[in-house]
């Protein structure tokens, strides 16, 4: 049997689509039918039994389930098919952020269409903080952009609640999550989060679009850690012709203390609305759907 014919949870797997460290993502239709698509996303045959990874699954399509907006990834079921476990979910064929970028996309593609990208990927953590969810994973590579510059927010497997009031100034503690490049310093020292640990986060994959760069890079993950607690992002070439204004912003996402951060992913689409990314955007360039409210 040839791997692709596969046929889990009465969906026939067809082409991969994505693989990560411990799971992969696989274009598949309703082995019956034959004609609806779906996506699925199940572990590595080397994790699927690892119980540690089938909770974050587990987990993952809970918080998947709960959201229903238009720049979020639609999950419709977890199950459980002998052994393997797996999320269905909406099929979106689409490159994430970070291979675009990787593909020298950024000229022909990501530079024309950054304000509706920024705007579409705003627009679903807000909804996702609407509703009390921090991503805690907010990077290039959980941002799927189609050719015509629709976006979807993908992977919800470190959301965790917002902590507010009394957890918030006297929570204890946790196990530090994320990926290093992208995380906010209280994500690193392990405190309670709310959503400006995704502005944070939100605002170094910004930065690394319009910079060519990271903000900060580390000669080992400590380095790199304390970089974020510590250090202030480098100002951004001037050959990238990005606005003083559009920077300045940036900082104000990656601001070391939360309070002095920007608030919410709302406030970011309302700050974007009214200034220039790029100081060669002219009033004919494209420009974010008015009133950027909730959907």
């Amino acid at each position: 049997m040839e791997l692709e014919d596969i046929v889990i949870g009465g969906y026939r797997r067809m082409n991969i689509m994505q693989t990560g460290q411990n799971s992969e993502v696989w274009q598949v239709c309703d082995a019956g039918l034959g004609r609806q698509m779906a996506a699925m996303k199940l572990l590595l045959p080397e994790r699927e039994h690892d119980r540690a990874q089938q909770k974050a699954l587990r987990h993952e399509s809970k918080v998947g389930l709960q959201l229903e907006h238009p720049k979020i990834i639609r999950t419709f079921k977890f199950g459980r098919d002998k052994h393997i476990v797996f999320i269905l979910m909406e099929y979106f064929p689409s490159l994430n952020l970070k291979l675009r970028l990787m593909r020298k996309q950024y000229e022909s593609f990501v530079r024309p269409k950054l304000r509706t990208i920024l705007t579409q990927a705003a627009q679903g953590l807000d909804y996702m903080h609407s509703l009390k969810w921090v991503h805690r994973d907010v990077k290039p590579d959980n941002i799927l952009v189609d050719s015509l510059a629709n976006v979807k927010l993908i992977d919800f497997a470190l959301a965790v609640k917002a902590a507010s009031g009394f957890l918030k100034r006297f929570g204890r503690r946790s196990v530090t999550a994320g990926t290093r490049s992208y995380m906010s310093p209280e994500q690193i020292r392990g405190l309670p989060v709310d959503a400006r640990a995704d502005v944070y986060s939100f605002g170094v994959l910004s930065y690394e679009i319009v910079a060519g760069r990271l903000p900060f890079v580390g000669q080992s993950a400590s380095d790199l850690l304390r970089k974020h607690i510590f250090e202030v992002p480098p100002p951004i070439e001037t050959a990238r012709r990005v606005t003083p204004e559009f920077e300045k912003l940036l900082h104000r996402m990656m601001a070391k203390k939360e309070k002095d951060r920007l608030p919410t992913m709302m406030d970011f689409q309302n700050e974007l609305r009214r200034i220039r990314i790029f100081s060669d955007e002219g009033a004919e360039a494209e420009s974010s759907p008015k009133g950027a409210a909730r959907s």
